[in-house]
């Protein structure tokens, strides 16, 4: 496993995790605000970085590194799991980070929020979302593992007529068609998913390419809980 994917598996294990209000940023293994899930991120990967987001550039923060280390990117594509995201009114007033888990041309972050705790989503550019890239100077290599869980899982469909969904939400995830009928699965068979995606909606998706499209699908796995 390479630097990013250390950075993404740790992000991972605190999937559920309650955001914090404390000063301290939250308490490992149980609470985080958004810079303590950044900051002891990198730390699990042997890298340290400020320990605030920031609000102003040139005071020492997380996006001032990203800038200064001349990292910096609009470009959502060019993002890379690992690389850390900012929001905000603009690059030197941003007020919250998060952590690039899957790249793309929409990719997804892990961040701790207070409506959610820490949970993957899609970037949300609608959010303020100014930029981001790497803190650090040096660059680390690409992840060498799948992005998600970096294993095929081959899963049981536990409900009937699970509909397929071109985005990990019931809100705002379409419903796949296929000759002008709706592709799904019934309960009792199986599809092979490549990673776990936790939408917007409370529920953990389970993420394939489709054989025929080249598209990403999505299944509904359950609620978080229950999910994981």
């Amino acid at each position: 496993m390479g630097v990013r994917d250390d950075i993404v598996a740790y992000c991972r294990r605190q999937l559920g995790c309650a955001y914090s209000y404390t000063p301290s940023g939250g308490v490992e293994g149980r609470s985080y605000n958004c810079s303590f899930l950044s900051t002891r991120a990198f730390k699990a990967a042997g890298l340290t970085i400020p320990g605030w987001q920031g609000h102003q550039n040139g005071d020492g923060s997380q996006s001032d590194w990203v800038y200064r280390a001349g990292h910096w990117t609009t470009d959502k594509s060019k993002l890379k799991p690992g690389d850390l995201v900012f929001f905000g009114t603009s690059r030197r007033n941003t007020g919250h980070v998060g952590i690039v888990s899957r790249s793309g041309s929409t990719p997804y972050i892990i961040d701790s929020t207070p409506s959610r705790g820490v949970a993957e989503r899609l970037l949300p550019t609608a959010a303020g979302f100014v930029g981001g890239g790497w803190p650090l100077k040096s660059l680390p290599a690409d992840a060498t593992k799948d992005d998600g869980f970096g294993v095929k899982k081959r899963v049981t469909v536990r409900s009937d007529f699970l509909r397929v969904r071109d985005a990990p939400s019931t809100k705002t995830g379409k419903v796949v068609m296929s000759g002008g009928k709706e592709v799904r699965y019934s309960k009792g068979e199986s599809v092979t998913i490549d990673s776990v995606v936790i939408g917007d909606d409370g529920y953990a998706w389970g993420h394939y390419i489709g054989a025929s499209s080249g598209k990403d699908r999505y299944i509904a796995l359950g609620m978080l809980e229950n999910a994981r």
